[in-house]
């Protein structure tokens, strides 16, 4: 018993120490967009945790047409599919990701990505 509450311990302390400022979502609102610098491999790393790693969208299988397996892939499904990524991804009533047991994206993170492409998706 007093071997599982260290090992609790420990893996509480590593948790909670783990995240890192530059692991958070910057905190930006839609009206400030054009003072933050939000980049393709930060959205990227959003998107890999959220969408491809989840068996989702990593480019094979179903649903092909979403294939974010790589940084240009996503960029172009934005660029082509813009008011479908805006509704399911970033707007106040978004329903990505979908999976069961996973937590919906913060209204913080939605609107790091909105305004990344709202910036023109800068690399």
């Amino acid at each position: 018993m007093k071997r599982l509450l260290i090992n609790l311990v420990l893996l509480t302390g590593i948790s909670l120490t783990a995240c890192t400022s530059e692991q958070a979502p910057e905190p930006v609102t839609p009206s400030n967009c054009a003072s933050v610098d939000i980049k393709s491999a930060r959205v990227y790393a959003i998107v890999q945790e959220n969408c491809t790693n989840r068996s989702c969208h990593p480019g094979t299988g179903s649903p092909l047409i979403a294939d974010f397996s790589t940084p240009a892939k996503l960029k172009s499904y934005i660029s082509a599919n813009g008011a479908s990524w805006t509704l399911r991804v970033t707007s106040q009533n978004a329903d990505m990701p979908q999976s069961q047991g996973f937590p919906p994206l913060s209204r913080a993170t939605r609107d790091s990505i909105a305004c990344w492409v709202s910036n023109g998706m800068p690399d």
